[in-house]
C-alpha cells in the first residue's frame, strides 16, 4: 500500500509555529501581575512583589554610587535608560531567552546586560542561586558606565574595574567594596603570574582573553591589579591610577604610560604576586545613596499590553525581530492607545533599513502620546534616510532633531546627525561644527564623531584644530578598521589645500563620510551611526581666472586654487548666494575676474562629476 508521506515544514511554516509559540508563551507571561517600579535611575518591571522590585532597583542604585564613589570626577549618566526586567524562575528566563534553552547542555545564564541604541535592557532571574548571582550583571554595567568616559581602555584595565565593582558586596544601609573572590584567591595563590608587561598587551584576540583556562588567570590578575591600586594606601596616596590614567590619555601607549607610572614593570610585578600572596587585602565601606535607601519610589501595576510591549521590545533591541514584532503587533491590537509598541516597531523598521514604515510609527507613538527623545529621532533619521530633497524638509528634520536633544541633551548620535543636516549648507557651518563637537563630548569612546568633526573642520579652514583631534583619533584608534581611518585622517589634514581640487578633479574618491551607509552591517547590530550620507560639502579657495557670463543665469567660473586650475558650471545664478566680505556688495558676474573667492562645492556622494555649486563667498 503506498501511503503519502507528511510534508516537509517549510520556511514559512515553522515561522508560523515559531511565531504561534512565541504568542502563546507571550500570553502566558502577560497574564501574570506585573509591577513597574521607578528609582532614580533605573526601571524595574517584574511579575514578583513590589518589595522585591524596589530591592533590584535598590542593589542597582547602589552599584552606580560605589562607581560615583570611586570615581567622582567621571560620568555616571548614560544617555539610554536602563530598563531591568526581572523574571522568576527559569521558566521566565526561558520566555526571554529561549536561545540558552534550545541547545542541549547549553548555559543558563542569570542574567543579561544587553546594551541597546536608546536603552539598556537587564534581564535577571530573582531566585538565581550563589552569593552574588547577579555579578555578571554589575560587571557589564561598570563597563557601561567606563565605557561613557574612555575610548578603548586598556583591556586589562576594563575588565579589572568591572570585576572590582562587580564583586562588591551591598548591605541595607552600608557597602563593602574590595571584597575579595575566593576563586580568584586561589587562581592567583596556585599559578606564575602574567608577567606585567605581556598583561598590558593583551588584547581582545588573545589565548589570555578568549580560552577559558588562560583567561580565568588573565581576569584574577587584572582584578588584583585593580585592587591594589585602588585600594593600597601607598598606591593611593601616589594616586598611580589617576596618573596612569593620564600618562596614557596623553599617549595611547600602555608600556610607556605604565613605565612612566609604575616604574620597572618586572618589580612591579613582583610588588603585585606579594601583594596577593600575602592575603592582606583592604577593602572601604560605603554609605549607600539616598536613592537606593528604603522611600515612596514611583510604583504602578503594567496592563497586559503593555507587559507584550515590552517583551516585544527587548526582542528587538536583543535581535531576534522575528520574535518581536508579532508581540508588538498583538500589543497594538490589544490597547490601540499604547504608545510603545509603535515606537518599537519604528525601531523595528528602521534597523530593517525600511524608513517609510519606521517614519509611519514614530509618528504614531508621538500621536499615541511618547513624549520621549527616541520616537523624534527615528523620525528625522527616517527623513534623513529617505533623502532631503528640499529645504522645507531640512528645516524639519532640524527642529525635530532639537526637539530631540532638548529632551535628552546626552544622546550622542542626535548631534551627530543634526551636524551632518547643518553641514549642508554653508550658512550652517558653525551650527554643525557646534553639533559635531557636542556629539564627541556625549560619547568619545565613538571615533567615528570625531572623525566627522574633523572633516568639518577642515572643510571651515579650521586646520590647526582639525591637526589635534586627528592626531588625538591616531592615539586612540584600536581596530585594523580604526587605524586605517585615523591615518587617512592624518594624511588628509596634512594635505588640506590640495584635497578638494583633487577631490573634483576625481583623483581622490569621494567616500561617504557623514555615517554608514543604509545597508552597512553595523546599522543591524543597532549601531548608534546615523544614515545621512548623502552629500560632500567642501570649501574650495581660488582667485578667478575667467568666467563666461554670456548664458547668464548659466555660469561658466574657472578658479585657481592651490591644486591648479579648476572650471565649475553654475545652472542658475539666481538659485546661489553670492556674497562679499565687510560692507562692500557682491561683485556683478563680469566683475568676478580676478577676485578672490571661496566657493562652497556640494559632491552627491558616488557621484563626483556632478559637483554643484552652492554658494560664493569674494573677499
Amino acid at each position: 500500500m503506498l501511503r503519502a508521506m507528511p510534508p516537509k515544514p517549510t520556511t514559512s511554516s515553522l515561522v508560523r509555529f515559531f511565531t504561534l509559540s512565541t504568542l502563546l508563551a507571550a500570553t502566558l507571561f502577560a497574564a501574570e501581575n506585573w509591577i513597574e517600579v521607578k528609582s532614580a535611575h533605573f526601571t524595574v518591571y517584574t511579575p514578583a512583589s513590589e518589595k522585591e522590585a524596589r530591592n533590584i532597583a535598590k542593589q542597582f542604585e547602589e552599584i552606580r554610587a560605589l562607581f560615583h564613589s570611586a570615581f567622582p570626577k567621571l560620568r555616571t549618566n548614560p544617555a539610554q535608560s536602563v530598563v531591568i526586567i526581572a523574571v522568576k524562575g527559569e521558566k521566565g528566563m526561558k520566555e526571554l531567552l529561549p536561545e540558552q534553552y534550545e541547545t542541549k547542555g547549553h548555559t543558563h545564564a542569570s542574567g543579561l546586560y544587553q546594551e541597546g541604541f536608546d536603552k539598556h535592557y537587564v534581564i535577571l532571574q530573582l531566585d538565581a542561586p550563589g552569593d552574588n548571582p547577579y555579578h555578571a550583571l554589575y560587571h557589564e554595567y561598570t563597563h557601561s558606565l567606563t565605557h561613557l568616559n574612555f575610548s578603548n581602555l586598556p583591556l586589562w584595565l576594563d575588565e579589572g574595574l568591572a570585576e572590582y565593582l562587580g564583586n562588591a558586596t551591598l548591605g541595607e544601609k552600608r557597602s563593602h567594596i574590595g571584597t575579595v573572590d575566593p576563586t580568584y584567591l586561589y587562581i592567583l595563590q596556585s599559578n606564575t603570574l602574567i608577567p606585567i608587561d605581556q598583561l598590558l598587551a593583551i588584547d581582545h584576540d588573545s589565548p589570555y582573553y578568549n580560552e577559558s583556562n588562560h583567561a580565568s588567570l588573565f581576569y584574577a590578575e587584572s582584578w588584583a591589579v585593580v585592587h591594589y591600586l585602588m585600594l593600597n594606601p601607598e598606591a593611593r596616596q601616589k594616586q598611580l591610577l589617576q596618573h596612569f590614567l593620564e600618562a596614557w590619555g596623553q599617549s595611547h601607549n600602555q608600556l610607556e604610560a605604565a613605565r612612566q607610572t609604575f616604574g620597572d614593570l618586572k618589580k612591579f610585578g613582583e610588588l603585585i604576586s606579594g601583594y596577593v600572596r600575602g592575603g592582606q587585602f583592604y577593602n572601604t565601606l560605603i554609605n549607600n545613596p539616598e536613592e537606593a535607601a528604603e522611600g515612596p519610589l514611583a510604583s504602578r501595576p503594567v496592563p497586559a499590553a503593555e507587559v507584550l510591549a515590552l517583551r516585544g521590545d527587548f526582542f528587538v533591541h536583543h535581535n531576534r525581530t522575528e520574535a518581536g514584532k508579532p508581540l508588538l503587533e498583538q500589543a497594538v491590537q490589544l490597547d490601540p492607545t499604547l504608545a510603545l509598541p509603535h515606537t518599537s516597531l519604528a525601531t523595528l523598521y528602521f534597523h530593517l533599513q525600511q524608513p517609510h514604515l519606521a517614519q509611519k510609527e514614530a509618528k504614531e507613538a508621538i500621536r499615541l502620546g511618547d513624549q520621549g527623545f527616541f520616537p523624534l529621532y527615528l523620525l528625522a533619521a527616517s527623513r534623513a534616510e529617505m533623502g532631503i530633497a528640499s529645504e522645507s524638509t531640512r528645516q524639519r528634520v532640524i527642529e525635530e532633531l532639537k526637539r530631540c536633544v532638548e529632551i535628552n541633551s546626552l544622546f550622542a548620535p542626535a548631534y551627530d546627525l543634526l551636524a551632518q543636516v547643518y553641514a549642508s549648507s554653508p550658512e550652517d557651518q558653525k551650527q554643525a561644527i557646534t553639533a559635531s563637537w557636542l556629539a564627541v563630548r556625549m560619547k568619545p569612546n565613538a571615533l567615528e564623531y570625531s572623525a566627522r568633526l574633523t572633516e568639518l573642520l577642515l572643510t571651515n579652514y579650521r586646520d590647526a584644530e582639525a591637526k589635534i583631534i586627528s592626531d588625538q583619533i591616531a592615539k586612540a584608534a584600536y581596530t585594523p578598521a580604526e587605524k586605517e581611518m585615523a591615518n587617512e585622517l592624518v594624511a588628509r589634514v596634512a594635505n588640506h589645500k590640495d584635497y578638494p581640487s583633487q577631490i573634483i578633479r576625481g583623483s581622490i574618491p569621494v567616500q561617504p563620510g557623514n555615517g554608514s551607509s543604509p545597508g552597512s552591517s553595523a546599522r543591524a547590530q543597532h549601531s548608534d551611526r546615523p544614515p545621512y550620507a548623502q552629500q560632500l560639502l567642501v570649501g574650495l579657495e581660488g582667485t578667478v581666472t575667467s568666467v563666461d557670463c554670456s548664458k547668464n543665469p548659466q555660469i561658466q567660473v574657472t578658479v585657481d586654487g592651490s591644486g591648479g586650475l579648476a572650471t565649475y558650471q553654475i545652472v542658475d545664478l539666481a538659485k546661489i548666494e553670492v556674497t562679499a566680505t565687510g560692507d562692500a556688495p557682491a561683485p556683478a558676474c563680469t566683475e568676478w575676474n580676478g577676485h578672490k573667492v571661496r566657493l562652497w562645492v556640494s559632491l552627491p556622494v558616488g557621484n563626483k562629476s556632478s559637483a554643484e555649486v552652492k554658494r560664493l563667498d569674494f573677499h
